[in-house]
């Protein structure tokens, strides 16, 4: 088929989030399929990145989205009734490009993923649509909005409201919608009763990310992660002031790597405590998580499921995690990964794993062992290919759950 697939950012290099799911969703569809990308760009040094897509699509066509004037586009919104998100990214030029190249080709299927922007695709009603919502961000933005002191609490919580209108639109209106954990599913379907929806996990490159058998540095704690990214900033923050304390009570040579590019300043102040390391943006994390005992994702703002902690298990480090973050997981609870929402019950986890060998080795042998049965990228992909051959098929609900191994 010809497919149009439509992304908020370059889908290369697979260093992110975001980018390490549309990475792999437009490798393998470029397999069989005549796939053309459309995006927008983390600005114009992000249009280098497209040379890295050039083996697995017919075409890329990427429009620079500036920050100063997306965040106008985004003020202007606000009296209205309109998402700030999705104002933020309408970018005329890429609107254009899309109508002109779809009037040319005429694909078989368009493909969007994230709901910001679906705007580029809400023309096409009478193409077969796929809605790749990962996860609902408006619900994104509720949580923000929880924790958040006001004036930002009522931007967000207004932001969270327009864009679930926007987002049951979206849903209603395209064929089929996409998410990545059960918990989302859930969500959806609360949120969204009427749309069909399919469950498509994540997956993890389990060759790429597996163990390397090389020595550990005793009490070495990591975090990866784009560290500019308000989830991630809030979490490293709250490990150092609450819970890295109460660890070294009892470890005292525990210390904390936070690996990831683009390290606000708060992060980089972090670095101020002799035993936390900010490295900033690094050409391969595996050194750092070979190297560490533990893995911590003390998220608590977290939605979907975070990339980093399928690597992290997938070479063989036990996880220690928030329950938001392990819930996204579907993995059960000390299979390479344990849950907690204190900073005593955190600490208390960390705590055990660095001071026991031997538990800490069985809990990284589960946690390779989970990710091998459940998040190998080709049984994921797989599940997507049958959601697409029944879309195509003029099947209005695909199959909604996957049972894939």
């Amino acid at each position: 088929m010809r497919i149009f697939f439509i992304g908020h950012r370059v889908p290369f290099p697979p260093d992110r989030g975001d980018k390490i799911a549309t990475f792999n969703l437009v490798r393998h569809l470029g397999q069989t399929h005549e796939v053309h990308v459309f995006c927008l760009a983390d600005g114009r040094g992000d249009l280098a990145n497209i040379d890295g897509l050039r083996d697995c699509t017919a075409s890329v066509t990427a429009v620079p989205v500036l920050p100063l004037r997306a965040r106008l586009r985004a003020l202007r919104a606000l009296p209205g009734s309109g998402s700030l998100s999705v104002a933020a990214m309408h970018e005329a030029s890429l609107h254009a490009a899309i109508r002109q190249r779809f009037a040319a080709l005429r694909p078989d299927l368009v493909m969007v993923y994230s709901s910001n922007v679906a705007q580029y695709a809400e023309p096409f009603t009478q193409t077969p649509r796929i809605m790749y919502f990962s996860e609902l961000d408006a619900l994104k933005w509720r949580d923000y909005a929880a924790r958040a002191a006001p004036p930002m609490r009522w931007i967000y919580a207004l932001e969270a409201r327009r864009l679930l209108e926007y987002e049951r639109h979206i849903a209603r209106s395209f064929n089929h919608s996409v998410v990545c954990t059960e918990a989302e599913a859930r969500a959806f379907r609360a949120a969204i009763p009427d749309a069909p929806v399919s469950l498509v996990r994540n997956g993890v490159d389990l060759d790429y990310f597996s163990p390397a058998g090389t020595p550990k540095q005793p009490g070495a704690l990591v975090f990866t992660g784009v560290m500019n990214y308000a989830p991630n900033v809030d979490a490293v923050r709250w490990f150092c002031a609450d819970i890295l304390p109460l660890i070294r009570q009892a470890v005292p040579q525990a210390q904390l790597t936070i690996c990831g590019s683009r390290p606000s300043k708060a992060v980089q102040r972090l670095a101020a405590d002799p035993g936390v390391m900010v490295t900033g943006r690094v050409p391969d994390v595996r050194p750092y998580l070979n190297r560490a005992e533990v893995f911590v994702a003390p998220l608590r703002l977290a939605r979907g499921i975070q990339n980093k902690v399928l690597e992290a298990m997938a070479m063989g480090l036990p996880v220690v995690a928030s329950g938001t973050v392990r819930n996204g997981t579907a993995i059960p609870e000390g299979e390479g990964i344990l849950a907690a929402d204190t900073a005593e019950a955190f600490a208390a986890h960390v705590i055990r794993l660095l001071s026991d060998d031997s538990y800490r080795a069985a809990m990284g042998t589960s946690a390779r062992a989970v990710v091998e049965r459940n998040h190998r990228w080709s049984a994921q992909l797989a599940v997507l290919d049958r959601v697409i051959a029944g879309v195509m098929e003029g099947q209005g609900s695909a199959p909604t759950e996957s049972k894939e191994a």
